[in-house]
């Protein structure tokens, strides 16, 4: 499964977001990961396309692995995701959680009833 996770950034931050994140992803890759979950990179939008500015994307096989994220806890990621904070735009954070089509669950809906008329 992948969430990909995204937001907008403060006008103006661009090129500081970029390099701010470039100094830092290693450090995201190898501590912020929680147990089950892989980054599998940091994107942003190409010439103003798009609604978020930029993307993370992890990758996690089981809905259970979401759960680690609120038992992690690190002093120097803490202190990581505060500075990063800073560079969004408050409430424009969106995350979507997508499956792999071949375990994707697929609800099948009955076939309606035809009318008496």
């Amino acid at each position: 499964m992948l969430a990909l996770w995204s937001a907008n950034l403060e006008k103006g931050r661009d090129a500081e977001y970029k390099n701010w994140v470039l100094k830092h992803v290693d450090e995201f890759k190898e501590f912020y990961a929680p147990h089950g979950w892989k980054l599998k990179g940091v994107y942003g939008s190409t010439v103003g396309l798009g609604r978020y500015d930029v993307t993370w994307v992890w990758e996690f096989s089981k809905f259970g692995d979401i759960d680690a994220i609120y038992r992690l806890s690190d002093p120097k990621m803490d202190r990581l995701q505060d500075e990063e904070n800073d560079f969004y735009v408050p409430g424009s954070i969106n995350t979507i959680i997508l499956r792999e089509l071949r375990d994707w669950n697929v609800s099948t809906r009955a076939k309606p009833k035809k009318s008496k008329r």
